[in-house]
């Protein structure tokens, strides 16, 4: 199941349609989700390890995958890569 975080910052325009769409998302898919404030320490650490500069960004399984709010088709296809079972 692929974890997802989405750094966001209260004062950022675009994150409540980033949350959105994520939200959306997973009645769709089964992911993990949580939503982080890129002015906690939690935030930060994140931010540093990512070298993130502007919110929102999405992290799937410890990538930075997307900056901004992902086209629908773009997180979609982000997850379904994921979902695919490993072949052993």
């Amino acid at each position: 199941m692929p974890n997802i975080t989405l750094l966001v910052s209260p004062t950022c325009g675009a994150c409540p349609s980033a949350k959105s769409l994520w939200k959306e998302l997973r009645v769709k898919y089964s992911f993990n989700y949580r939503e982080i404030d890129i002015n906690s320490p939690d935030g930060q650490e994140l931010a540093n390890r990512h070298s993130v500069r502007a919110v929102p960004a999405t992290i799937i399984d410890g990538k930075l995958t997307f900056i901004g709010v992902p086209p629908r088709q773009s997180a979609e296809k982000a997850l379904q890569l994921k979902m695919k079972p490993q072949s052993a």
